[in-house]
């Protein structure tokens, strides 16, 4: 029999308690069921049963029913989850795009600064190398190229005196309104250039006659001189312009800016509003350089005939030390870098920091310099015979004696004519010698470390443009300054700063001189942090040459 354990269950299917059904059977007149012993019992105990647990058919479907709501609740749980880590990631990749997009648009504001003049929104000197390489690159490769011509326009010499006595704003003013009115004559497909303070290079791609480009030229001579007028002034001014034409006058950048700067340097001669390039132009300049050249070359043989009588070699060691044994260093090596002193008839010994200041400001120093330049060789050549085969010489080069031209010609006689091995020479410089100009700079040095010489930056550290351009120059040796050395075993900055600057120098693969070493506290402490060589009185002072020779020759005995 189905055990039915609710009363309204047993009532619903029609199930009566047992009294009840034995009063209907005695009513009905049916004769009665006769149950076995204990059967009353029995059921009353699994009805009980029932009751408490339920019918083992609804036990089991609840369980399942369980089990299932688990799963579902673990399931939700998972995609909750999911959808948390997924929205992390969406969160992540939204902050990524936002870094990429600004660090894009940083990029695009520096290419703008870097390629655009702030004063006028013109493109600068920069950009106008990129385009015009572009432009004669396409040309060498498809070997046709339209004719055309590259204007220089150089205002006069008012607005350089505006930009000197009136207000900053006045000559910004005046620059921007001149922008202006270049850009009003040309469309757009011209290229106009702001390539210095006062000069605008404009590039003519499609003409075909001189006639089209004297038209050209004649309204913007007209157009910059139209008067500027502010409150309280009425300013003027005029400009000169060089033109070259291609592929006339050649196709290439360089070729054409410097032919139409000689024609620009004809019509400031000749007071000529603007002038074309013409070939005798070019002979008229070499010929006079060539006259300037025998001149100064006439009065520098002379001089530095003259200077051996009043000026003297002095050196100062530069040494690597093997090792510290009882207190005193042993060296390894010692090279030296060549001093000047002034022996003056009348005042008597004058230091460089007197006088060199002096020759750089009147233009002599080009003419000491290259005779240091010589004395330098002719010491190399008198170690070499001597057997001093493995010792340097290091000498000074002035910003000015760097940034002229006839440096590298001496260099080339030197390495070419003299029995000098030119990686014993070499060549320092300080950062006033490429921050008006790093590209060339490094253009300069370059050439020079083709010759064989060395190159190393002296007073390294005392700007921090010398720390910001360095990387960018092909330089052998950082020589650090002796201001950092003074106080490095009591001042942690200047140990901090040394550390730097040796670990900066060592990932770019150049050497360190410490300058102005003095004690051996300094001198193990710049051992320690891997300094490779060294320079101060701890050593030696400067010395006279032959005091110089006995020295190196007992201290590396």
């Amino acid at each position: 029999k189905p055990i039915i354990s609710s009363a309204r269950t047993r009532e619903a299917v029609g199930f009566k308690p047992r009294g009840l059904a034995a009063s209907s059977a005695k009513s009905s007149g049916k004769p009665q069921t006769r149950q076995p012993p204990g059967y009353r019992n029995l059921k009353m105990g699994l009805l009980k049963i029932t009751e408490i647990r339920g019918t083992p058919r609804e036990t089991e479907t609840e369980k399942t029913q369980e089990d299932a709501g688990g799963e579902a609740a673990r399931l939700r749980r998972e995609l909750a989850d999911a959808r948390r880590r997924n929205d992390e990631l969406v969160s992540r990749l939204n902050r990524m795009v936002q870094v990429v997009k600004e660090q894009n648009r940083s990029k695009r504001d520096l290419q703008q600064r870097i390629m655009m003049n702030p004063k006028t929104g013109l493109p600068n000197h920069h950009r106008m190398d990129e385009e015009l390489q572009s432009f004669f690159a396409a040309y060498m490769e498809d070997g046709e190229l339209t004719p055309g011509a590259l204007a220089v326009i150089k205002l006069d010499d008012n607005y350089s005196i505006i930009n000197k006595t009136l207000k900053p704003t006045v000559s910004e003013w005046i620059i921007y309104q001149i922008a202006t009115r270049l850009k009003e004559i040309f469309s757009e497909s011209t290229p106009i250039y702001h390539s210095r303070e006062d000069e605008f290079i404009i590039f003519l791609k499609r003409t075909d006659t001189h006639s089209e480009v004297v038209s050209v030229i004649e309204k913007i001579e007209s157009e910059v001189i139209k008067p500027h007028i502010f409150s309280g002034y009425h300013i003027t001014i005029a400009c000169r312009i060089g033109v070259s034409f291609f592929p006339e006058n050649g196709a290439a950048k360089g070729i054409l800016l410097n032919k139409a700067d000689i024609a620009l340097n004809h019509a400031k001669k000749n007071n000529r509003p603007y002038v074309f390039y013409a070939e005798h132009m070019r002979r008229a300049v070499v010929r006079n350089m060539e006259l300037q050249n025998s001149i100064i070359h006439a009065l520098e043989d002379q001089s530095i005939r003259e200077i051996d009588k009043q000026f003297l070699i002095h050196m100062q060691p530069i040494v690597k030390v093997r090792d510290i044994i009882d207190g005193v260093p042993r060296i390894e090596r010692m090279d030296a870098e060549l001093l000047i002193r002034w022996r003056h008839p009348e005042k008597g010994i004058i230091g460089p920091d007197t006088f060199i200041p002096i020759a750089e400001e009147t233009g002599l120093i080009i003419i000491i310099g290259k005779w240091v330049l010589y004395g330098a060789a002719a010491q190399i050549e008198s170690w070499q015979e001597a057997g001093m085969v493995h010792s340097g010489l290091s000498i000074n080069v002035s910003p000015r004696q760097f940034n002229n031209d006839d440096l590298l010609e001496s260099v080339e006689r030197i390495v070419n004519f003299r029995s000098v091995d030119p990686a014993r020479l070499q060549i320092e410089i300080t950062e006033n010698s490429f921050l008006d100009d790093p590209d060339e700079a490094s253009r300069k040095i370059s050439k020079l470390k083709d010759l064989g010489i060395r190159i190393a930056i002296d007073d390294f550290g005392t700007g921090f443009s010398a720390v910001n351009y360095l990387r960018k120059l092909p330089v052998d040796v950082v020589k650090i300054d002796r201001s950092f050395i003074t106080n490095i075993v009591e001042s942690r900055s200047d140990r901090s700063i040394v550390k730097a600057l040796i670990a900066m120098t060592g990932e770019l693969g150049m050497s360190t001189i410490a300058e102005g070493v003095e004690t051996m506290e300094q001198l193990e402490l710049l051992i320690e942090y891997g300094i490779d060589r060294y320079q101060g009185f701890l050593f030696s002072p400067p010395l006279p040459v032959d005091e110089y020779d006995i020295f190196y020759k007992k201290s590396t005995a």
